[in-house]
């Protein structure tokens, strides 16, 4: 969502004078954390080794480009550019608005894919002689496991003891309508 909303902000900010998006800070970055948004959702889903190092390489570069992002608005907000005719009325005012609206979303982008990224990276570079990730083995309703696709590396699966449509075996209590 970080990127969707940097992009419509920089289609505006595209019609002013912005040291940002000479750059295309709004564009490119905003591209990258649509990528690593979706490979890090993909990856908790799935689980696969070759997806999480996928979103842990993209996150890093996201983080990268969120720590170029901060300088160029800080940048941009410090430095009025200043033409022929130097008019600070109204749409100077919504456009430095906007800059800074689009600086705190590159500093939340930044903390998100740094700690995405530390996160992930627990995740692959632990001890060699502990399994890499465990994954449940998914079981369908008839009993029967379902295959997990592999990525080239051997994961450790634990089986589901029950299906997942019935609930865990937890003790009976009387309804509290009943006396």
């Amino acid at each position: 969502m970080i990127g969707v909303i940097n992009i419509g902000f920089g289609i505006v900010l595209a019609f002013t004078d912005s040291l940002a998006v000479f750059g295309g800070i709004p564009f490119w970055t905003s591209i990258m954390y649509i990528i690593s948004g979706s490979l890090s959702i993909c990856a908790a889903n799935s689980m696969q080794s070759c997806q999480i190092k996928g979103a842990l390489g993209t996150n890093i570069i996201s983080t990268i480009f969120s720590c170029i992002g901060i300088i160029m608005y800080s940048t941009d907000l410090a430095v009025e550019l200043c033409y022929d005719d130097c008019y600070y009325g109204y749409p100077f005012q919504v456009a430095q608005g906007m800059k800074g609206v689009l600086l705190i979303f590159t500093i939340l982008e930044f903390w998100v894919s740094l700690f995405t990224s530390i996160y992930g990276c627990k995740a692959t570079c632990g001890n060699p002689d502990q399994p890499l990730i465990i994954i449940q083995q998914n079981v369908d309703p008839s009993g029967i496991p379902v295959q997990i696709p592999q990525c080239n590396v051997p994961l450790q699966t634990t089986p589901i003891t029950q299906p997942y449509n019935q609930p865990p075996n937890m003790p009976s209590y009387p309804p509290p309508y009943a006396k």
